[in-house]
C-alpha cells in the first residue's frame, strides 16, 4: 500500500510579444534559459541521464515496444514529439493510430535495435525497456545518444516511470494526474476486499498459452511477475506460491496443474487465439476431469489490442475484472465495460464515440 500512496501536488503563464527584435530576443533568452536550467533524469536502473533541454525528436526503440509506447502515448506530447518507434503489434493490431493522427507519418522501426536506422531519424532521446541495458548501451555510448530505460514491471515501477516520463515532456501535471488515477483505480479494487478472511481467498492460478514449432505449452508466471502480483491483489493466492519456478516464465504439465487442483484458472495468449486454446481444453479428457472444468472457472483474461494482463496500463482494468471474477460478491454493481470505457477516456483520452467503434469491437473476455 505504501507503494500506491503517490503524491498529489506549474502554473504557465504566457505572454505575447510584438514582431520584430523583441521576439527574436525573447526566442534567444529562452534558449539560453533552457541549457542553463538542463534536466537531470535518474531511472530505474539508479543511472542519471543530464538532458539539455526538453527533447523535441524522441524515439522509442527496441522488443516490448507496446508497453513503452502504451505509456508514452499518456501524455498528449507522444503524437508530435515521438518521431519513431518499434513495430507494436501482437497480431492483434494497432492501437496508436487511434491516438495520434499524424502515426501513418511515424517511422516503424524493427523490434531489433539496429543503430544506423536509428541515427538516420536524428533522434535527442531514446527511450529503451531496462531489460535491454546490458546488451545495448555502449552501442548507445559510441554513438552518444541520450538513453531513458524504462521499467514499467509493477505498480512501483509505473509510479517512477510516469514520473520519468512527465519530465521527459515538461509535464509533470500530467503525470501527477496519471499517479493519481493509478491509484484510484488500484484502490477500488483493493478497498471493497480490506477485511477478507484467508479463508475466504481463493486458490487460484494463472496459465500462459504459447507455440513453438507446432507444440503448445502452459506456463505460469514467477511470484515477481506482474500477474501474480494482480492476482493477489484481486484477493485470491496463487497456488503455485511453494514451488521454485525462477525468474521466468515456466513450462508446467497437466499432471501439475490437477495436483494444484486450483479454485480459478485465468486463461492468457499472447499469439494464438484464444478460442483454439479453449478449445484444446474442451477436447482434453484429462481437462475435462479437471474441478475448475467441471465447475466452469476456466477464464480467458480479457484483451483489445493488447492483453489485460501485461504491464501495459490495462493491466489496471485487467486487475479489477480479475477481483471481479474471484469476489463478485464486493463487485455485484460492477460493469465492465463502463470500466473500460471510462479506463480509455482517463488515460488516453479517448471519446465515447471512438471507444464504441475503435475499440469495443476488439475487446474479448467482458461481453
Amino acid at each position: 500500500m505504501k507503494a500506491l500512496n503517490f503524491i498529489f501536488t506549474l502554473l504557465l503563464v504566457s505572454q505575447s510579444f510584438l514582431w520584430g527584435n523583441g521576439s527574436r530576443e525573447t526566442s534567444d533568452s529562452i534558449i539560453k534559459e533552457k541549457r542553463e536550467n538542463p534536466i537531470t533524469i535518474q531511472y530505474s536502473l539508479g543511472r542519471t541521464v543530464v538532458l539539455p533541454e526538453i527533447p523535441q525528436r524522441i524515439i522509442q526503440t527496441g522488443s516490448s515496444a507496446f508497453l513503452i509506447n502504451d505509456a508514452i502515448y499518456l501524455f498528449p506530447e507522444a503524437s508530435e514529439r515521438v518521431v519513431a518507434m518499434s513495430d507494436s503489434n501482437q497480431k492483434r493490431g494497432y492501437f496508436l493510430p487511434i491516438l495520434d493522427p499524424e502515426y501513418d507519418k511515424k517511422i516503424i522501426l524493427p523490434r531489433t535495435i539496429n543503430i544506423e536506422e536509428i541515427m538516420a531519424a536524428s533522434p535527442d532521446l531514446l527511450i529503451v525497456k531496462d531489460f535491454l541495458f546490458s546488451k545495448y548501451d555502449k552501442e548507445f555510448k559510441k554513438v552518444g545518444i541520450p538513453v531513458i530505460y524504462l521499467n514499467l514491471e509493477s505498480p512501483e515501477a509505473w509510479e517512477a516511470d510516469l514520473a520519468i516520463l512527465g519530465q521527459i515532456f515538461g509535464n509533470q501535471k500530467r503525470a501527477e494526474e496519471l499517479q493519481r488515477l493509478f491509484t484510484e483505480y488500484t484502490m477500488n479494487v483493493l478497498r471493497p476486499l480490506e477485511n477478507i478472511d484467508q479463508e475466504n481467498k481463493k486458490r487460484n492460478l494463472i496459465l500462459y498459452y504459447s507455440e513453438k514449432d507446432g507444440t503448445g505449452a502452459f506456463q505460469v508466471p514467477p511470484l515477481t511477475y506482474i500477474q501474480t502480483r494482480m492476482l493477489k491483489m484481486s484477493g485470491s493466492e496463487p497456488v503455485w506460491s511453494e514451488a521454485d519456478l525462477g525468474t521466468k516464465w515456466t513450462k508446467v504439465g497437466f499432471e501439475q496443474i490437477a495436483a494444484w487442483d486450483p479454485d480459478q484458472i485465468f486463461l492468457i495468449s499472447y499469439r494464438s487465439p484464444i478460442s483454439e486454446v479453449l478449445k484444446i481444453i474442451d477436447e482434453s479428457p484429462y481437462w475435462q476431469e479437471l474441478r475448475a472444468y467441471k465447475e466452469k472457472e476456466i477464464h480467458p483474461f480479457p484483451m483489445d489490442f493488447h492483453s489485460w494482463d501485461q504491464p501495459d496500463p490495462r493491466w489496471l482494468i485487467g486487475l479489477q475484472w480479475m477481483a471481479y471474477i474471484s469476489h463478485q460478491e464486493y463487485y455485484s454493481d460492477l460493469d465492465m465495460d463502463k470500466v473500460a470505457e471510462r479506463f480509455f477516456a482517463d488515460f488516453y483520452n479517448i471519446s465515447e464515440e471512438d471507444y464504441r467503434s475503435k475499440i469495443y469491437p476488439f475487446i474479448e473476455g467482458i461481453k
